[in-house]
């Protein structure tokens, strides 16, 4: 039986990891891929330490810091935990059955769906959830992006680079981003803002994504805006099943309940990073939280009666 098992393998998932191999425990990182978010984050002027950065490099440098510790994670998807006794059994997709006294969930979160028609149908042929995949690919185009956030704007500002009018979509009267980065975007020529306005539909030929349909929530105006690529940046869904098989304590934005320690409502059980209820989704509050949550979970089990 392991001392903990961390399943996911983003930034608090590595940061926990590398604490938990100083700590000298018996532990084991399982995830499907090492990286997660980062490795489509593009550009990171916010990460201590480096003043730029491309997520994939910034990935490159945190298995560096594994492979020092000599941590080799399972690469596997956790599909089943139940509590057994005094610890938990976790099944994963290809089989394994493992067993820990303790859980470290660093489950991430994915990209939140506008859930229109035409979306799915579209999914990779036009409409994109990764703009540092695919902005290359949508050269001299024109493109909407759908989001008044950081990542809307982090979108924008590497289409420009790329496509021919860029469309920036915020159904609210304003938007979000950073004001660097918010004055840097609307400056270029190539962007458009429209604002209170959303997309009712995605339109296509059957191949790829040819317009959007576009509703104006001022006048309740219904038109169809000819674009070739549709990026979707509207916010993330916390990846929680596993919290919810244990009946651990979700808010009503369905991410886990952690108190200032990281525990969650279940004894034994510690979560960090996107999948938890702290306010700030960032790639240094993730590697963050996956340090103190592991020093928590070790302070418990080492001294806890």
């Amino acid at each position: 039986m392991y001392k903990v098992v961390i399943v996911g393998g983003g930034p608090a998932g590595i940061s926990a990891s590398i604490y938990a191999a100083r700590k000298k425990l018996n532990f084991l990182l399982v995830t499907e891929a090492v990286g997660g978010q980062v490795l489509t984050s593009g550009e990171i002027e916010n990460f201590l330490g480096y003043s730029e950065i491309d997520g994939v490099q910034l990935v490159e440098k945190m298995m560096e810091h594994m492979k020092h510790f000599e941590i080799e994670p399972l690469l596997d998807r956790v599909v089943e935990v139940r509590k057994e006794g005094h610890g938990f059994s976790l099944k994963t997709m290809s089989g394994k059955e493992i067993s820990s006294q303790t859980l470290l969930l660093c489950t991430g979160s994915d990209h939140r769906r506008l859930n229109v028609p035409g979306e799915s149908e579209y999914t990779g042929r036009g409409v994109s959830y990764c703009y540092t995949c695919d902005a290359p690919f949508f050269k001299g185009a024109r493109v909407v992006v759908v989001g008044g956030g950081n990542a809307g704007f982090e979108a924008a500002e590497q289409l420009i680079n790329y496509a021919e009018e860029v469309y920036i979509v915020e159904v609210t009267d304003s938007v979000r981003a950073d004001e660097v980065l918010k004055d840097k975007v609307l400056s270029s020529p190539k962007v458009k803002l429209l604002l209170k306005h959303a997309v009712k539909e995605v339109k296509g030929d059957g191949a790829r994504v040819t317009g959007v349909v576009m509703e104006s929530l001022t006048d309740g105006k219904v038109y169809e805006l000819p674009v070739e690529g549709v990026f979707v940046e509207i916010g993330l869904v916390p990846r929680t099943e596993l919290a919810e098989q244990l009946g651990i304590l979700r808010n009503e934005r369905g991410e886990i309940v952690v108190d200032c320690n990281n525990r969650t409502s279940e004894r034994g059980v510690y979560a960090a990073g996107d999948c938890t209820s702290i306010f700030a989704k960032q790639i240094i509050t993730a590697a963050g939280e996956g340090a103190k949550a592991l020093l928590s979970l070790y302070h418990d089990i080492t001294y806890s009666t």
